[in-house]
């Protein structure tokens, strides 16, 4: 297969569909912007992409996936992707049209202009290498906690630890946030999340940052990464909130959520637990006192 104008690395994981949700915190945690399932009755195949020369990802996520799924069943293919190709598979798999909650409706950009009878706030993603699209279970419940506490608190501002394609970054925003500040490590995401913001016509009012802001408090804190990033920038997270401000922690598995919560709970009181599938959202109040 001739290399010519390839810019990505393709890695197709095969695994049980019982252990979906376990192989994609997996790939994620991995350095994987994003991760589209497709279904194949008992299985799942998991497609992530990476610059081509990380070629040592392979092994790594293969040596990984065989000690995390079940008895060991795991299948990997790679293949090398031009840019256009990896482009035109997100496109066809990463971003339905989505109403969530009560105010906001998401979608491509290649979606749109689309019927808005209901006024919804409108957010268009070209989701490129980026996790964040409104698909998956803690995203959603990120959306939806975020409007409802932006909606019936005083206006304030909002960090976003961990924004990928800046979902939730942009959502703070158009929900009336007076000031975002978006925090991604992967230089990859972050142009993404840069995109996004200006396609939405918010990119005035978000502040994109590699590392978090050394002093800074904030009313609203979201981070939708891993529990082991969580637990690892637990003091740093816990010093961004201001007393009485709310914490949004999600991208935790349901065997996760103790200990992510045993970290805070020195600071933080729990409001609200929610699980879709495997997949935790922990809405925390910090404590003034």
């Amino acid at each position: 297969m001739s290399t010519e104008g390839a810019h990505w690395r393709e890695i197709k994981a095969t695994v049980p569909a019982e252990d979906e949700a376990r192989a994609a915190a997996f790939l994620i945690e991995q350095g994987a912007g994003g991760v589209w399932v497709e279904s194949n009755g008992a299985l799942v195949h998991l497609h992530v992409f990476f610059p081509v020369q990380e070629e040592g990802r392979v092994a790594a996520i293969r040596k990984g996936l065989r000690r995390l799924v079940s008895k060991g069943k795991v299948a990997l293919l790679t293949a090398l992707r031009p840019e256009e190709a990896w482009q035109t598979a997100w496109q066809k798999h990463s971003v339905p049209v989505q109403r969530i909650g009560k105010r906001l409706l998401i979608g491509a950009t290649w979606h749109f202009p689309l019927a808005n009878r209901s006024g919804r706030e409108v957010i268009r993603l070209t989701p490129g290498m980026a996790f964040g699209t409104g698909t998956h279970a803690t995203t959603k419940s990120c959306l939806i906690l975020l409007e409802k506490r932006i909606g019936e608190e005083e206006r304030g501002r909002l960090l976003d630890i961990g924004t990928g394609s800046g979902i939730l970054a942009i959502a703070g925003a158009k929900l009336g946030a007076i000031g975002v500040t978006a925090v991604e490590v992967d230089p990859v995401a972050l142009a993404v999340a840069r995109g996004n913001a200006r396609i939405n016509g918010v990119a005035s009012k978000i502040v994109f940052r590699e590392t978090l802001p050394s002093r800074s408090r904030y009313w609203w804190v979201v981070a939708n990464v891993t529990a082991p990033v969580l637990i690892e920038l637990s003091e740093a997270v816990t010093d961004r909130v201001g007393p009485g401000g709310t914490l949004i922690l999600s991208g935790i598995l349901a065997s996760e959520w103790r200990g992510v919560l045993l970290r805070y709970r020195e600071r933080f009181t729990l409001v609200r637990r929610i699980q879709r599938g495997e997949w935790i959202t922990l809405l925390l109040e910090k404590r003034k006192k």
